[in-house]
């Protein structure tokens, strides 16, 4: 029987394998960092810590088949933690119009998927979590990558490589 550790080093692996593929496949979009006032910006910022904390939670719940904790964990990442709630009229009207199409549609995929996530995770089905869950971060390393470079220098060296060499 394969150790925990073990299946979480599979399900981590099998994620990066999932966002190079889908980088190549992937148009070419304007990338750009976003301008956000510091009040959104503090906000939008919590909202990726609570993310992040739940994203990491959910590949040890896949380990050991916690599944009550994946679907609470998803049902958290559908409804955002914390800007649905603490968002003014004015800062909700701010995100309008400052954040592009592209990244609006990555975010609906985002909380779409977060939601297959936690359906697949409601019959047990842990290859479905798997696959769920490595599209979840897929999603998480497009939108960084193409909207927060300087949050996330990694991204920007890998478009400053030479792809001849």
């Amino acid at each position: 029987m394969l150790s925990r550790a073990l299946v979480a080093i599979i399900v981590i692996g099998s994620v990066g394998a999932t966002v190079v593929d889908t980088f190549a496949a992937e148009p070419p979009v304007a990338r750009q960092d976003l301008t956000l006032s510091p009040e959104v910006l503090k906000l939008l910022r919590a909202e990726m810590g609570e993310i992040a904390a739940g994203v990491q939670g959910i590949a040890l719940s896949l380990a050991i088949a916690d599944w009550r904790s994946i679907q609470e964990t998803s049902r958290k990442l559908r409804a955002s933690y914390i800007m649905e709630k603490q968002l003014t009229a004015a800062q909700a009207e701010e995100l309008e119009q400052v954040l592009p199409d592209h990244f609006k549609q990555l975010d609906r995929a985002f909380h779409q998927r977060a939601e297959k996530l936690g359906e697949a995770a409601a019959v047990h089905d842990s290859k479905l979590v798997a696959f769920h869950y490595s599209r979840l971060i897929e999603g998480c390393a497009l939108c960084h990558s193409a909207y927060a470079k300087s949050r996330f220098p990694g991204f920007a060296a890998g478009e400053q490589r030479d792809p001849v060499h």
